[in-house]
């Protein structure tokens, strides 16, 4: 993971901004590993975290369990979030709910 948050400092695996409902994957060979919430009240539909490493992240599904995101881990459902917040993790699709913006940025997967 650390090569990952290595690549997102210096932007060296790019990026897209999103502000539309439709549905967004990243690049092949590509997870977006940080999002940066650019419109004030963001929120997402589908927030799809890539768990293929083993470990889990935050998004709108989680394993709640010892072993996966934590007991009592809860999945981001409406919630909205402010403008300049940056989601730290690794997701394979994404899709924003209505009046959202956000800069995805990519590592290799």
């Amino acid at each position: 993971m650390a090569q990952n948050l290595n690549q997102i400092d210096i932007g060296q695996s790019g990026g897209a901004y999103l502000d539309t409902t439709d549905a967004f994957t990243p690049p092949t060979g590509k997870v977006v590993t940080a999002i940066q919430i650019v419109k004030a009240d963001t929120s997402f539909t589908t927030l799809t975290p890539d768990n293929s490493d083993g470990l889990h992240y935050p998004g709108t599904s989680v394993v709640a369990t010892a072993v996966g995101n934590g007991l009592n881990a809860e999945a981001i459902g409406s919630d909205a979030f402010p403008e300049g917040m940056i989601i730290y993790g690794r997701f394979s699709a994404i899709t924003l709910g209505s009046s959202s913006a956000v800069i995805a940025y990519f590592s290799e997967e």
